[in-house]
């Protein structure tokens, strides 16, 4: 695992496997079924939820977050995560010959466990009740996981469109020599032999990083944005906006869909336990996506 930075971030792989990297033009007919499901969630939540207007009722979070804290704790990650690497070879020097397959992952769930333990102490400190302001309530946590299936459903088309655009745009102007590029990191898990490596990799992409992540982008950041900006929306996509950034550009379109999707999920509930919900299921099904084309 030579690149840290590129395990710790997934991308949008199950549209791209559903493309098969952009080498199949027609879309298959389990696509085609849920995208209409999905448009059909979408349009449901257009005329019953006046759509974006749907904000207007939205719970408020009280907090006294400063803006600067969030991103603090961001390019903190950041160069963690960028310094990894070479701490791994500092201290296990046989990663830089053998690379022993269980020793990234388990750096990457230790730092990752470091930041949801600072971002809850965060949380704790800045939000008016604690960890329930914030938004994290177990009592919630049955009916976040159902509308977060849903919530899912509506979100694939809008994934899957993003996918299309950058295969069309790539095939416009690259041809047939055109390729779209799955992500590092499945294909470390699907090359890997051992079991217990795969255990470790799919602990983190499909717990540890998606509880992080949304933590920090959601949760912290833009909690402090919607009160730093007028209205919820702004907040929405300048967050999405950020999260798309940090994955590779290819799969930036479709990961900014979904984390409106996700944005918008925590504004209308206050529940973060929603967006970590849908987190959780897209990266469940990459990464089962990963292991049973393996």
């Amino acid at each position: 695992m030579n690149t840290l930075l590129a395990s710790q971030i997934q991308p949008a792989r199950t549209a791209a496997e559903a493309v098969d990297a952009a080498a199949m033009p027609i879309v298959s007919g389990v696509e085609l079924a849920i995208s209409a499901v999905g448009l059909v969630l979408l349009a449901l939540w257009l005329l019953r939820f006046d759509g974006p207007k749907a904000l207007t009722q939205a719970p408020t979070r009280r907090h006294c977050l400063p803006l600067s804290v969030p991103f603090l704790l961001f390019f903190v990650w950041i160069l963690l995560l960028y310094h990894l690497s070479g701490f791994v070879n500092l201290v296990c020097p046989d990663t830089q010959t053998g690379n022993p397959p269980a020793v990234p992952p388990i750096a990457l769930l230790g730092l990752n466990t470091l930041m949801i333990t600072l971002i809850l102490a965060t949380a704790r400190k800045f939000f008016a009740r604690g960890l329930k302001g914030f938004g994290l309530n177990p009592k919630t946590l049955p009916s976040d996981a159902f509308w977060a299936g849903v919530n899912l459903l509506a979100a694939y088309p809008l994934v899957l469109g993003g996918i299309w655009l950058v295969i069309a745009i790539g095939r416009l102007l690259a041809g047939d020599a055109f390729t779209f590029q799955t992500h590092q990191s499945l294909e470390e898990l699907s090359r890997s032999s051992q079991a217990s490596v795969r255990w470790l990799m799919v602990l983190l992409l499909v717990g540890v990083v998606p509880i992080m992540e949304e933590l920090l982008f959601r949760g912290l950041l833009q909690s402090a944005l919607q009160a730093t900006l007028p209205g919820r929306w702004p907040a929405i996509v300048l967050t999405s906006a950020l999260f798309a950034i940090i994955h590779p550009p290819m799969h930036a379109p479709g990961i900014f869909a979904l984390a409106c999707v996700m944005g918008y999920a925590y504004e209308r509930t206050g529940s973060l336990g929603r967006p970590i919900c849908i987190h959780i299921f897209f990266n469940g099904i990459s990464v089962a996506t990963a292991i049973m084309t393996a």
